[in-house]
């Protein structure tokens, strides 16, 4: 039979096309594989633990430069009650107008920033950033200085003026704010990142004698095996003091900050020396653009799973950032913060609910298994009370689960069983444990966050 114009070319298109459909096909089935997850089981042993909970992964804070002030001043009291152990502020030289010429130093903006964190009940992590126009070849904030022995003179000021003079003992000294993207720095080539850190840490060491601080970086906007590799070079090489290695993280997606552990851990295995190295991210969120995932509750369920993940693996998260700026970020979200702007209430936003409430979570940190794609937990003791935070995150909106516990090796008798919700209610009730086994179907909707307490009574 003769076979059309477009017949004859039928087989073709098919074959042109295989590959595109195979893709396709292959994407959407691995759509379903996500949505469809793996359901969480959760086992805890009640009598094996493994270390203890460290609030200091949470319980840090990041500034932004907002404005050309001090901006934790006017939320001094609300940051406290989130027990804050380190507050970050960046833009600390140019915002703050520090430098006013060659050894010409006006520290009073710094003074009073660096006096409300200490306020909170926090020690500073000060970024060193960013490099004032007047000591910039280009002229430009940020960029490569024309003469590195300013830049060395200003760091060695402010290092002296805080850890000597002020007598600030455990400062964090970061060597610059996304070096890779304000001053276009570079790992390898001119304006050389090794150079500043270089220059940088050998101030600090003039200006803080035997004082007790801590040094680090390179803070830059990701996570970059080249950046980190290099960095240890450097500091292994010349012999330079490096306490902690940072970077700053954006994502809604949990695999993305765990992955980039891995990796950092795989360089690491490299550099024995740095095997105890301080890992911080001193910066993170769900999403490094305005979004309205900030003004929500997603943001504060982000936060909690992100906890979860990261317990035991990482050192501090550093929430960005502390309070919004005067204007909205866009039309979708009024800002990062975790709390409104002054001239809008300074009021609490879902992720400052999210430290507040992970700070009920303290002791022992006790094994457990059985973890699944969405949900995720922490299991702790605290005196006779076993604390379990249990996470449902989904991006998509619209996964719920009845998850099983299971809680071992308990006292049989009778227990008070506390149910905390995030952003919610509470529920208290008595439970019998007949044996050593306490078994329960904790139901989490989409997005959902709970604390569990079980208590005996006595």
């Amino acid at each position: 039979m003769a076979l059309s114009k477009s017949s004859k070319f039928s087989p073709l298109i098919l074959l042109l096309l295989l590959p595109i459909l195979v893709f396709a096909v292959k994407k959407v089935l691995d759509l379903r594989r996500f949505a469809s997850g793996i359901p969480a089981d959760i086992t805890i042993n009640s009598k094996t633990t493994v270390g203890t909970i460290s609030p200091n992964l949470w319980q840090n804070i990041a500034q932004g430069g907002e404005e050309s002030r001090d901006m934790i001043g006017p939320v001094v009291n609300q940051l406290r009650l989130l027990q804050p152990k380190l507050i970050r502020i960046d833009h600390i030289f140019d915002y703050l107008n520090v430098y006013r010429g060659p050894n010409n130093f006006d520290f009073s903006g710094l003074d009073g920033a660096i006096n409300s964190i200490l306020k909170t009940g926090a020690k500073p992590l000060l970024s060193l950033s960013y490099i004032p126009a007047g000591i910039a070849k280009s002229g430009q904030t940020g960029g490569e200085p024309a003469d590195w022995q300013q830049w060395f003179d200003l760091v060695k000021a402010t290092v002296n003026r805080y850890s000597v003079q002020k007598n600030i003992s455990g400062i964090y000294y970061e060597v610059y704010n996304e070096p890779d993207l304000f001053g276009d720095w570079h790992y390898q080539k001119s304006p050389s990142y090794t150079t500043l850190y270089t220059t940088s840490t050998k101030a600090i060491a003039a200006g803080a004698g035997n004082t007790i601080y801590k040094v680090g970086g390179p803070a830059t906007t990701s996570y970059y095996s080249n950046w980190m590799q290099s960095l240890f070079k450097t500091a292994q090489s010349q012999n330079l003091r490096l306490d902690f290695i940072s970077w700053h993280q954006y994502s809604k997606n949990p695999k993305d900050f765990t992955d980039n552990i891995e990796q950092l851990n795989s360089i690491i295995a490299d550099y024995p020396n740095y095997f105890d190295i301080e890992r911080l991210v001193t910066e993170f969120g769900p999403n490094s653009e305005p979004d309205t995932w900030y003004d929500s509750k997603l943001s504060g369920i982000h936060l909690l799973s992100m906890v979860t993940h990261l317990q035991g693996k990482i050192h501090r998260l550093f929430t960005f950032e502390a309070v919004d700026g005067p204007t909205p970020r866009s039309s979708v979200s009024s800002g990062w913060g975790l709390l409104t702007h002054p001239s809008l209430g300074a009021k609490p936003k879902p992720r400052y609910q999210s430290l507040l409430f992970l700070n009920s979570l303290f002791g022992n940190r006790l094994y457990s298994t059985g973890d699944g794609t969405f949900v995720t937990s922490i299991a702790a003791k605290s005196g006779q009370t076993l604390k379990i935070l249990l996470v449902n995150y989904d991006p998509s909106l619209s996964h719920t689960e009845t998850v099983p516990l299971t809680i071992k090796e308990l006292t049989s008798g009778s227990y008070i069983l506390k149910t905390s919700y995030f952003m919610g209610k509470n529920y208290i009730k008595t439970v019998s444990v007949p044996g050593t086994v306490y078994e329960d179907q904790i139901y989490l909707e989409p997005n959902s966050a709970t604390i569990l307490e079980l208590t005996p009574i006595r």
